[in-house]
């Protein structure tokens, strides 16, 4: 709700999202929203290109280059700074103030439904799509084939971000409209080549395909049981990206909150820990009226619940090899940058 009491969604809005399953807005942050994240990430960038060069991998740090190119230029030498800032590796502040915006707050709250009762998840994902790179392509899938399938008829929000403008020839995400309306998820099975599950061909329903051009400060909200993809970026431009997830607190999480009458509680795991919907990674409380203490509020505790939270993987319940052993997010972790020395991981 806006500080005048207006909601920031027309019922039309509303309506769309609830038939199609997702909803394209612009302008939605501004340039001094973005500007601290754009900067967090070209400092990172910076101190592993010059790690790099340093160790003989790159002939040059690339350091005249812009936000839009500097990155595919590295990447042309060598790959290994790309992958090691994929996913969610990265725990800079910035991200954990971007997930506060009570822009997207305020929008999560309408959506869901959920009286200013909110979760933000680690699940957050850093995704560069680096102009003719194989693995920046993303195939057809839904978010809920990730999570627990005891989530699959639960609303959870993705929130995608560019962080510049994303067209069709920069390999912008499309959407499938109006299949998020079966609680029952398509068929997924591990990608052959890549770290991601993936809709086989077979079972990829025959509906109209929309292609989610978004201008930098725009969003993409989608609900987990959305279809969605993205393709190849055929341009000379890195198409930076970010994807954000919010639930309600009643919802499974694995949040250290205090539970309220009516919320859910899933139990725990074997091996302790509460099952959230996506249990590998840590859920917080990013906005609450009744328990108002126990919201996140500083980047170094967002940092610290991260790093001690305990992994508890996902059910496996898709044919093939699990998604998250495979060797490019191997290659890609953390402790395999060279000296691991990066300004923030």
């Amino acid at each position: 709700m806006h500080s005048d009491g207006s909601l920031p969604l027309t019922s039309e809005q509303v309506k769309q999202f609830e038939s199609e399953g997702y909803l394209l807005l612009e302008n939605v942050l501004s340039d001094d929203d973005l500007r601290p994240v754009i900067d967090n990430i070209k400092s990172e960038v910076d101190t592993r290109a010059r790690l790099l060069f340093e160790a003989g991998q790159l002939t040059s740090t690339y350091a005249d280059d812009d936000f839009e190119h500097r990155l595919g230029k590295i990447s042309a030498e060598t790959d290994q700074l790309a992958l090691s800032i994929w996913n969610s590796q990265l725990s800079l502040p910035a991200f954990f103030g971007l997930l506060q915006t009570p822009a997207l707050l305020d929008l999560a709250n309408q959506l869901l439904q959920a009286n200013n009762e909110i979760i933000a998840s680690s699940v957050y994902r850093l995704r560069p799509k680096i102009p003719n790179y194989s693995y920046g392509e993303v195939p057809w899938h839904q978010d809920s084939a990730f999570f627990e399938p005891f989530c699959d008829d639960k609303l959870i929000l993705t929130f995608w971000l560019p962080l510049v403008d994303s067209t069709v020839e920069r390999g912008c995400l499309y959407v499938m409209p109006g299949q998020h309306q079966n609680t029952t998820l398509l068929n997924h099975a591990a990608h052959s080549t890549l770290p991601y599950l993936e809709i086989p061909e077979a079972d990829l329903p025959q509906r109209r395909i929309v292609p989610a051009e978004l201008k930098k400060g725009g969003v993409l909200i989608m609900t987990n049981r959305t279809p969605h993809a993205s393709f190849k970026n055929s341009s000379d431009v890195v198409r930076w990206g970010m994807d954000l997830r919010y639930q309600s607190a009643a919802l499974p999480t694995n949040a250290p909150i205090t539970r309220l009458p009516g919320e859910y509680v899933r139990g725990t795991a074997d091996g302790g820990g509460v099952i959230a919907c996506h249990p590998p990674e840590p859920d917080f409380l990013v906005r609450s009226i009744l328990r108002p203490d126990q919201v996140i509020k500083q980047p170094s505790d967002f940092v610290r619940l991260r790093t001690e939270h305990k992994k508890i993987p996902v059910t496996q319940r898709w044919k093939g090899p699990q998604w998250n052993a495979h060797k490019l997010l191997q290659k890609a972790s953390p402790s395999n940058f060279i000296g691991d020395q990066s300004a923030a991981t």
